[in-house]
């Protein structure tokens, strides 16, 4: 049967509230994501979308040798038998539409809740460092006037980096002036910042069944300084590095999926980190946030699989765009590809409809069989390339 699939960029922010005002020109400008899931699609399936699929990046896709399903935009009528697949549930397909449902709304609510995760964490000593619920502009007031160490404050919903709050020390009071945009509301969570001490973030991806989690790899997450996610690597080395840390992740996993009220179905990707505590000794942190939905790190599993690479490293980078006035991004991708003489393609468009930069740009590519299995080279020219535009 034909799949149908849907990837809402602002799924996060619709578990905040689903009547989120969604008017925000930073917030449209994310919707480029939305295309991600042309990835996962086949011939004879539909990619839902909010705005057209760029024809320049359509046929440089096809150039490549992707084979994919027909776009349809929001709006239009659905067809034939169809299987939903959403980046995170919040729907049923009915009568050839999209319909909102309540049940899988609340459960990806339940599941997906920061301050239901930090239960999890209390109720079966799953994390190595501390952390509590605040619940009211006093209490929070309070709490950082007695504050020892580095904490960061995170939102019941939200999106790792974005919907959170560092605070290193008590003179940094004047950030609380953030909270209502970018924590929302109370309650919120105030766990322990280790800050320069960590030093590797990663992913486990699963497949959720009926009888539990089915582990299919995991990818580095790269992070800058403030936690802001820039993207995922993945391959060989990246496995032999977390080989220490899988089984700890797996225990952890499987002692979430007992403690669920709610059993989930599909995918999901677990954060953590490694940091440093004493004599430079490595501490693991499996799970940091547990997302219930698909992932960029999915995605990149996903691609990976369709083009069938085992040891090859891949990274499937989010560059933004926001602060860049000129950019003939065709002419700087030929450059790329040439001067590196690997896989690069635009995964996502860097322009909407109207010409219009989008507020990141995805960028993959990979290493070459026959040459080295690491993409590390290929990166820092990449990065190098991109510095040079601004």
């Amino acid at each position: 049967m034909s799949r149908l699939f849907s990837l809402d960029p602002l799924f996060e922010y619709r578990l905040v509230d689903k009547n989120f005002p969604f008017d925000s020109p930073a917030l449209r400008r994310r919707f480029s994501l939305e295309n991600l899931f042309f990835f996962l699609s086949k011939k004879e399936d539909f990619v839902l979308l909010e705005s057209g699929l760029p024809r320049s990046l359509e046929e440089d896709w096809k150039e490549i040798g992707w084979e994919m399903g027909t776009q349809v935009l929001k709006g239009d009528l659905l067809s034939g038998d169809l299987n939903l697949t959403e980046w995170g549930k919040m729907h049923v397909l009915s009568d050839d539409d999209l319909d909102f449902d309540t049940d899988s709304y609340e459960d990806s609510r339940y599941l997906n809740s920061k301050l239901n995760q930090f239960q999890w964490k209390e109720d079966a000593a799953l994390s190595p460092l501390w952390a509590r619920t605040i619940h009211s502009e006093e209490t929070l007031i309070d709490f950082l006037n007695e504050l020892d160490s580095p904490v960061v404050l995170k939102a019941a919903f939200g999106l790792a980096g974005r919907n959170q709050i560092i605070i290193e020390k008590q003179s940094q009071g004047w950030k609380l002036q953030q909270i209502s945009k970018r924590l929302f509301s109370y309650p919120i969570i105030a766990e322990q910042w280790v800050g320069g001490d960590r030093f590797y973030d990663f992913s486990t991806l699963w497949d959720f069944l009926e009888d539990g989690p089915i582990y299919l790899g995991c990818t580095e997450m790269i992070v800058e300084k403030d936690g802001t996610f820039r993207g995922i690597r993945m391959g060989r080395g990246v496995e032999e590095s977390l080989l220490p840390f899988l089984e700890s992740s797996l225990r952890t996993i499987k002692t979430v999926f007992g403690l669920l009220e709610v059993k989930p179905t599909g995918p999901a990707a677990m954060d953590g980190f490694l940091y440093k505590i004493k004599d430079g000794l490595v501490q693991c942190q499996p799970f940091s946030e547990i997302n219930f939905r698909y992932s960029m790190g999915r995605i990149l599993y996903e691609i990976r699989k369709r083009r069938n690479l085992k040891d090859e490293e891949s990274v499937l980078l989010f560059l933004p765009l926001v602060n860049l006035k000129k950019w003939s991004e065709w002419e700087w991708l030929a450059k790329l590809r040439k001067e590196t003489e690997r896989e690069i393609f635009f995964a996502t468009p860097p322009r909407d409809g109207k010409g219009k930069l989008f507020q990141t740009v995805g960028l993959y590519f990979e290493s070459k069989k026959d040459l080295d299995y690491d993409a590390s080279a290929t990166f820092h020219k990449v990065m190098e390339e991109w510095q040079n535009l601004f």
